[in-house]
């Protein structure tokens, strides 16, 4: 008896130590690490250690999320979260909570990751796990700020910088990417870059290298809305060589448009074509289907551009189809308003406004007051170049209390407040483009322009 106990303790040590490995290597080899994951597993279920059987399945799911393979990483989140049910471990059932939020974040499906983030915070507080509490209100911010709810985006970072102020914490890397997407996505494109270069030094300090690549992905991004083309293909070209190296196919996805978008503004078709499509072939891949459509619209774009419209219009039919059949609100008024360019530049303003009028509908019912003040400054446009002045002057000011409005939301939440007083001495003057070396150093978490925690 006492020889099969040893046995035992000795096949109990062999899984946890699997899963150790796994855990250290995933930060620099997903491959690797999901290798150690699976033998964690069948060592695991041979001896019956469900505890370990749970980690061995969340570690696996981690690892297919860091490579792209979305549809395997929810079978081993969805056992995970059985087994860590089973045996009533309601921390190990936080984290895998947190992890399936973080694919359908990763898959655009907002409103499921939101479902699974309430979960998970419940848990959370009634264990009174106050320091992954912070991360997942983060997480949770991400997900409201996609689906374009800028205000309860802002609430869930308040809340989590709160925790880290109260904690006497330092501020995680993950948090200023996050809230420098809200100054980027409201037009306050200095104050993101601020936020991002803080998140930057933070994971370099770190040897954070993928999560590198996600931030210096994000400062292309915001080059790109500031018509600063060349910093934007420089910060984006050093973001893919990193995320090349480490097999995040839908991070480079997202990489590729926005490299596409950034060539079509410098008017090179032929780049921004490869790009775009390239972008488009991954994201089939890897079964992100929202994307699919988004990659889809921005062809529309690009065609557009080119004054290819018959081309143009069949990419935005093409996405729209798409959208409607996922009941994908974001890309569907995206579409809209792709459509509605479309018959504004042929004096059709009726037809423009019947797409402009749907995409209207969808944006009140996720109060995404960026995407109404887009919609109603197309309306202004179209009723503008029609002669209709009168028209046109009710849609400018309903353009401008759309900008107002997100304005407001910096004041309402008092992010105004930390971020003037927040030392940004070390980053906020040059913003140094980076040199070539960045991709030789060393780094769970996802995506160009998207940041979360595993």
């Amino acid at each position: 008896m006492e020889m099969e106990n040893i046995l035992n303790k000795q096949e109990l040590e062999k899984v946890d130590k699997l899963n150790l490995q796994a855990d250290e290597v995933r930060k620099t080899d997903a491959v690797l690490a999901l290798e150690l994951s699976k033998k964690a597993i069948d060592s695991a279920q041979s001896i019956e250690y469900t505890q370990g059987l749970a980690k061995a399945n969340l570690n696996a799911g981690i690892c297919c999320r860091l490579t792209s393979n979305f549809e395997a990483a929810l079978q081993y989140y969805d056992e995970a979260l059985r087994l860590y049910k089973e045996i009533d471990d309601r921390k190990g059932t936080s984290r895998t909570l947190n992890s399936i939020a973080n694919v359908y974040l990763n898959l655009s499906n907002f409103p499921t990751a939101i479902e699974y983030f309430d979960e998970c915070i419940y848990i959370l507080e009634k264990i009174g796990d106050i320091d992954f509490l912070a991360t997942v209100l983060s997480n949770r911010g991400l997900a409201y700020q996609s689906y374009g709810d800028f205000s309860t985006a802002l609430k869930n970072y308040l809340q989590s910088l709160s925790i880290y102020v109260s904690e006497k914490k330092n501020i995680p890397y993950f948090l200023y990417n996050n809230i420098g997407i809200v100054y980027l996505e409201i037009e306050n494109y200095y104050t993101a870059l601020k936020y991002f270069n803080c998140a930057l030094k933070i994971e370099e300090t770190d040897g954070k290298i993928l999560e590198e690549s996600y931030t210096l992905a994000n400062i292309g991004r915001t080059y790109i809305y500031m018509e600063d083309y060349s910093n934007a293909v420089t910060y984006l070209s050093e973001a893919m060589i990193i995320m090349k190296k480490y097999g995040d196919r839908q991070a480079e996805s997202q990489v590729f448009s926005n490299l596409g978008k950034a060539y079509m503004k410098l008017r090179c078709h032929p780049e921004a074509n490869k790009f775009l499509n390239r972008a488009l072939k991954y994201y089939r891949e890897i079964g992100d289907k929202s994307s699919v459509a988004h990659t889809l619209c921005e062809l529309g774009e690009l065609y557009f551009e080119f004054n290819d419209y018959k081309a143009s219009r069949g990419y935005f039919n093409e996405s729209l189809t798409m959208s409607i059949e996922m009941k994908d609100d974001i890309n569907e008024v995206r579409t809209y308003m792709g459509l509605a360019r479309l018959y504004i530049k042929f004096i059709d303003i009726d037809r423009a406004h019947h797409y402009l009028s749907k995409a209207i509908e969808l944006a009140e019912k996720r109060q995404s007051y960026k995407e109404l003040g887009r919609i109603y400054k197309l309306l202004y446009l179209g009723y503008k170049a029609v002669g209709k002045s009168t028209t046109a002057k009710k849609y400018l000011e309903k353009y401008n209390e759309c900008f107002n409005k997100l304005m407001q939301f910096e004041e309402d939440n008092c992010l105004k407040t930390f971020t003037a007083n927040h030392d940004f001495k070390a980053t906020n003057n040059n913003i140094n483009v980076p040199s070539n070396n960045l991709h030789s150093k060393t780094s769970d978490k996802k995506a160009a322009s998207k940041k979360q925690v595993a």
